[in-house]
């Protein structure tokens, strides 16, 4: 069906091709405190498998899950525990190695407050 009053090459001439995004981009570092409130989200979904039956083996895809989280953290991963509350528990393991990372992390860094009397 043609437009009123355009040519079917005026019609195509005024659409814009689309602007191709580039793949090669990295994503920025997600913040901390997301990558937590993430983890903290899967410990209760865990959880509530574990109250479930917790003798039952977990999903791989939540191992997977939680593994990517630690690599996001920089801390050793769950791998593969033989049921929901092995993996419970890594999971608080890895919390807790994370928040120790994380705190010697911030010890580390300068305030950055540009304060140079401070320093």
């Amino acid at each position: 069906m043609a437009l009123i009053g355009m040519t079917s090459t005026a019609a195509t001439a005024t659409r814009q091709k689309p602007r191709r995004r580039s793949r090669a981009k990295a994503r920025p570092a997600r913040a901390h405190a997301v990558i937590c409130a993430e983890l903290r989200g899967l410990g209760g979904l865990v959880l509530e498998q574990a109250l479930l039956d917790g003798t039952e083996a977990p999903l791989g895809s939540l191992c997977e899950w939680a593994d990517r989280l630690a690599r996001e953290l920089g801390v050793e991963g769950v791998g593969q525990p033989e049921d929901y509350r092995g993996l419970l528990h890594a999971i608080v393991e890895m919390n807790k190695r994370a928040e120790l990372r994380h705190a010697a992390l911030e010890a580390a860094a300068p305030a950055g407050n540009g304060d140079v009397a401070a320093a």
